[in-house]
């Protein structure tokens, strides 16, 4: 995956949760990027490890190459797990009982 650009378009403070709001742009070639490579670009352009960037939302623009990323970067991984919404895990399936007759 090749990206042309990333604009950081707002920064926000939001010190009673301890973290950084972050709007930017993104400039792709090929399909829309997923929420690991957006992680592991916003940590490089920031120059912070990739744990402690969440990424909330990739809005894509029809037709175009181009996305609208909201993502929150955090200053330690225990701010950002007290903060960010656990993920549900998968459950696993239970055999299916066969039915008495």
């Amino acid at each position: 995956m090749t990206f042309l650009a990333i604009i950081i378009t707002s920064r926000k403070e939001e010190p009673l949760l301890s973290r950084t709001m972050l709007k930017a742009e993104l400039e792709f070639d090929s399909a829309t990027p997923s929420n690991s490579e957006v992680t592991q670009l916003l940590a490089a352009h920031l120059k912070v490890d990739g744990k402690l960037i969440a990424i909330r939302h990739i809005y894509t623009h029809f037709g175009s190459r181009k996305a609208d990323i909201i993502a929150y970067s955090y200053p330690d991984e225990n701010k950002k797990n007290f903060a960010e919404p656990k993920k549900k895990g998968k459950k696993e399936k239970e055999p299916k009982q066969e039915a008495k007759k």
